[in-house]
Parts: C-alpha cells; sequence; structure tokens
C-alpha cells in the first residue's frame, strides 16, 4: 500500500476551481481496482493551498505506470498547468493507524455534497 501526499499552491482566486477539478478526478480514481480512499482538503489560513491525501493498493512504480497516465487526469494537470503556483509530492509508507473507537462524523461512501 502506497499513500500520496500532495500539497498544491495555487492562486487564491482559483482554489475553488482546482477543488471542483479535484472532485471530479477523485470520482473517477474511486472507481479504480487499486484505490482505497482519498480526502482533498483547503486550508483554513492559507488561501492559496490544497492538500490531497490518498491511499492506493499500489507501490510507487505501479502508480506512476499504471495509473499517473489514465486520461481522467488531464483536465487536473492541464488546470494546475495554468493557474499553479508550486506542487509537492510526497510519497508515504503507513507505519501505523489510529481511528476513534466510535467517530463523531457519520461514515460517508460517497464524497460530501453528494447525498
Amino acid at each position: 500500500m502506497i499513500t500520496l501526499n500532495v500539497f498544491v499552491r495555487v492562486k487564491p482566486e482559483h482554489r475553488e476551481e482546482l477543488l471542483a477539478v479535484g472532485h471530479t478526478l477523485f470520482d473517477a480514481l474511486a472507481k479504480e481496482p487499486t484505490f482505497i480512499d482519498a480526502w482533498i482538503n483547503a486550508a483554513v489560513d492559507q488561501s492559496d493551498l490544497v492538500v490531497v491525501y490518498e491511499r492506493w493498493n499500489e507501490t510507487k512504480e505501479s502508480f506512476v505506470q499504471n495509473i499517473l497516465p489514465k486520461p481522467f487526469y488531464a483536465p487536473y494537470l492541464a488546470l494546475l498547468e495554468r493557474v499553479g503556483l508550486g506542487r509537492e509530492a510526497f510519497w508515504l509508507e503507513e507505519r501505523g493507524s489510529w481511528r476513534a473507537e466510535r467517530s463523531t462524523h457519520p461514515q460517508r461512501l460517497t464524497r460530501r455534497g453528494t447525498e
């Protein structure tokens, strides 16, 4: 399993556009058989920052070879070329995980805003 954590700097006036394209991207990615889960977040105190966290039943190499070239990445990458200020990606190996025994947040099977 691999975790990908991406920090994207974007012109603040285009952050909502990036988030919308990100939602479309993850709607497609979620259908991939090796997809586990993902979060896309807007920083509260930094209007130019979007943070993406995604987990895959892939290695870094297999993700780059099998997932990244898929055509649904094209609109996201094109938007980053146009409005992005920088992007830094970290490939992570999970070494531990904790969850509350009883979450105060309802479990969701679809992304927010689709219920």
